[in-house]
């Protein structure tokens, strides 16, 4: 077993009263908690909710969340429908002391692969720091496979994450890539096969709401413990079945915790709390 110690980044939801506040609060309570657990945040992406986050408050949270993990251990997401809003976004962080950034593809209206080169080429060199692609195709519409790739590395970037349909891809993604470049699976259960491929490790909304099993899965994986990551295997597939990829599920998840998950902004659906606690308590996080 490979003992190289994998990375787990909580991709992290935040939590709304319900006319729409952002609880900031119970957001900073949520990221002390995690800070012991992951090794870091992938702030304000897809399941932070983020086409419902304004600029102003981007801000503000990105300052919030360096301040609790430091900026070595947040990756901002500055994804937006356009590049103009995106390098606004990036250019804030960075004021702030932002080192490491991501961005989904151009959404709404689809991106050529021309078009995703030119949007990340723009962020990459605004950011000044580590540039990670974001390719979630089931929520952008726009789709990069593997085969295209190296046409837009020349953009700089130093990683992609993948996620929805994207995340079956991850051996392509990894051949296509040149030595060092860094791939995270936005599957929650994929961390075996990940790692096995030579991915870094996860992005993991799940995480944010259940921390304990990722943390021992990675803690595992490292010690070359193999009875132990095949426990944290069990409870992690568990609990991706119960709540992932639903916000509204992660957020009643955090709440049977004890820590305040808040509404959804955008208009999701709400969740199945009994299955939920069934699934928190058969994974021991309850």
């Amino acid at each position: 077993m490979n003992t190289r110690k994998p990375e787990i980044l909580s991709a992290l939801t935040t939590p709304f009263s319900s006319d729409g506040e952002i609880l900031v609060d119970a957001l900073k309570a949520n990221m002390t908690r995690l800070e012991k657990l992951v090794d870091g945040l992938f702030f304000l992406g897809a399941t932070g909710e983020f086409p419902a986050i304004s600029p102003a408050e981007h801000g503000r949270l990105v300052e919030m969340a360096m301040g609790v993990f430091g900026p070595d251990r947040v990756v901002v997401h500055v994804g937006s429908a356009s590049t103009l809003q995106s390098l606004e976004l990036t250019r804030v962080a960075r004021n702030l002391g932002a080192k490491r950034f991501a961005a989904i593809t151009p959404y709404f209206l689809k991106a050529s692969v021309d078009g995703i080169f030119r949007h990340w080429a723009a962020l990459k060199e605004a950011s000044g720091g580590e540039f990670y692609g974001y390719i979630n195709p089931d929520v952008a519409l726009t789709d990069l496979l593997p085969e295209d790739l190296p046409a837009v590395l020349v953009s700089g970037i130093d990683g992609i994450k993948i996620s929805t349909a994207a995340s079956s891809r991850v051996a392509e993604y990894i051949a296509s890539a040149p030595e060092g470049f860094k791939v995270w699976s936005g599957n929650d259960a994929d961390l075996p096969n990940v790692l096995a491929l030579g991915g870094v490790g996860t992005v993991s909304g799940c995480s944010s709401s259940c921390p304990q099993p990722w943390a021992d899965f990675r803690d595992a994986y490292q010690a070359g413990d193999r009875e132990a990551l095949a426990d944290a295997q069990r409870r992690i597939e568990i609990i991706v079945s119960a709540i992932g990829p639903s916000i509204a599920a992660l957020k009643v998840a955090q709440d049977l915790q004890g820590v305040i998950g808040g509404a959804c902004r955008m208009s999701i659906d709400p969740a199945d709390e009994d299955a939920i606690r069934a699934a928190l308590s058969a994974a021991n996080c309850l």
